[in-house]
């Protein structure tokens, strides 16, 4: 039982697992935060992820428009909301799609680190880099790892 629980495909169909759930905690806090912001939930909502005022704070730096950082909030909403999605469907295909998913969540973090660069967001900028390096090696793990 043990070793059927180990085998290399429990592994990999984990790491699809982690980052399908993963996916969802950020869209449901980046959600609950857009409504905060709102005002459809109190100021004192603490199941937040508490990005819409970073993003405010560090796109501040070249005076963007309110509405345009709010377009582009919702634009990463979506964005997550996909990459969830499609995590959940490798998941439950047993594997198959994981490759679109992955490219979906590897091309927001290269999304968020030229936006980094862009607004000189050089302390979250390493938080993305980190999230690209894991979900890269995730990837690849999946792809190297015998069945």
């Amino acid at each position: 039982m043990l070793a059927r629980l180990a085998s290399w495909r429990t592994l990999k169909s984990g790491v699809l697992l982690f980052w399908a759930a993963w996916f969802t905690i950020v869209l449901i806090t980046n959600i609950c935060d857009a409504l905060k912001a709102g005002r459809v939930l109190p100021s004192g909502w603490t199941f937040s992820s508490g990005n819409w005022e970073l993003m405010l704070k560090v796109t501040a730096v070249h005076a963007t428009p309110v509405a345009i950082v709010g377009l582009m909030f919702l634009g990463v909403i979506a964005w997550e909301a996909l990459a969830g999605v499609l995590f959940w469907r490798a998941w439950a295909a047993g594997g198959r799609g994981g490759l679109v998913a992955f490219v979906v969540g590897l091309s927001l973090w290269a999304t968020f680190a030229l936006a980094d660069e862009v607004f000189l967001a050089y302390a979250v900028e390493a938080v993305h880099l980190r999230l690209f390096g894991l979900q890269l090696l995730s990837v690849l793990a999946l792809r190297l790892l015998p069945e």
